[in-house]
């Protein structure tokens, strides 16, 4: 069996949503793309875990068509596949990292970005952990456009109002080759609009998470703090500013801020998730359980690897029935994980060991 230490921090994972316009979360480079006519990507990143994911339309009907499906990643380049008949996808041989699962906009369904971090395995002096294939999944329903027949991409934020209308153009190229994968592009085109309008936290947003894309979190935390800065109670800017200290490592002030941002809204299983990976790396676990508890409890009940994660808590506090369970119940929920026998081999060793002295 492995350790509790080794085990909670090989079974974080970071899952993020947003609703800004045109914004990323947590990306990776844009250099090549693969793409495969059925709905597995076997090349990967060189790793051994999975995202895999299935796409619904709004009225809860699995697509009826074959949408594609861009995996944006920080270590390599983008991986596109074809979802199947189905709506479903998967990518295969992937490395730690974070990702980012992009399903493109069309005149009728909004883009859609969910991010997925895949935590590195943790080695010790007294004990090396092996690479444990874990499968991270994703659950999509596309949303209808907004209609605006003053701006093609959708609704705007209403302070969108005050921006002159170059920057406006600056930004709204910048996204236009945010969309191409050229993120150096789009950074040069929100430096350019940012020089024009420095007030523009939309622009500034958005350079963050192209900062991001291009493996620079210190001037994308510096980006999101000057966006968080005009827009204090925005919680997407607070979110993506929490997750680019994570990425430069900035633990404490991450969860600072990712309690910022449950304040806007505290009913985001997303910012639950992420405060509980910083809480973990600060050692701050019982809080970390709090989070990810919470996080299911506001509708994450189907994020696999919340339980799995809670199971490394729990084994670390020594429940080990707490932990068995919680592993049982991230079989329930991902019962084709590449990682599933080995996992109901350490429930049975869980289930071995004596019940936790009370008090």
């Amino acid at each position: 069996m492995f350790s509790p230490t080794n085990w909670v921090h090989a079974c974080s994972v970071r899952i993020a949503r947003l609703s800004l316009g045109g914004a990323l979360l947590l990306i990776g480079f844009v250099s090549v793309c693969a793409q495969s006519g059925g709905g597995m990507e076997t090349v990967g990143t060189n790793g051994r875990h999975t995202i895999q994911g299935r796409i619904f339309y709004p009225s809860g009907r699995s697509a009826d068509s074959r949408p594609r499906v861009r995996l944006e990643n920080t270590n390599a380049g983008d991986l596109v596949i074809l979802a199947d008949t189905n709506g479903e996808f998967a990518f295969g041989g992937l490395s730690p990292g974070s990702y980012t699962v992009v399903v493109e906009g069309t005149n009728e369904f909004e883009t859609y970005r969910e991010t997925v971090y895949i935590d590195s395995e943790v080695r010790t002096r007294s004990m090396a952990m092996p690479t444990i294939p874990r499968t991270y999944t994703v659950t999509i329903h596309l949303q209808p456009k907004a209609v605006n027949a003053t701006h093609k991409t959708g609704v705007l934020d209403a302070s969108m109002a005050t921006v002159p209308a170059q920057a406006k153009a600056l930004y709204e190229r910048a996204l236009e080759a945010v969309r191409k994968g050229d993120s150096q592009r789009a950074i040069d085109l929100l430096t350019t609009a940012l020089g024009q309008f420095p007030n523009f936290p939309q622009a500034l947003n958005e350079l963050g998470v192209q900062y991001l894309r291009v493996g620079s979190p210190e001037r994308a935390v510096e980006a999101l703090r000057a966006a968080v800065a005009l827009t204090p109670n925005g919680f997407t800017p607070l979110l993506n500013y929490g997750i680019a200290l994570l990425n430069k490592k900035d633990f404490q002030e991450a969860v600072t801020q990712l309690r910022a941002a449950l304040t806007q809204k505290e009913s985001s299983p997303t910012a639950h998730m992420y405060l509980g990976i910083a809480l973990v790396n600060v050692h701050s676990y019982e809080d970390a359980e709090k989070e990810m508890q919470r996080a299911i409890a506001v509708g994450g009940q189907n994020l696999g690897l919340v339980h799995y994660y809670l199971g490394g808590i729990y084994w670390r506090k020594q429940d080990y029935k707490r932990a068995a369970d919680a592993l049982e119940e991230y079989l329930k929920i991902e019962p084709k994980a590449p990682d599933a026998a080995r996992v109901a081999e350490t429930i049975r060793e869980l289930r071995s060991k004596p019940a936790r002295a009370s008090g």
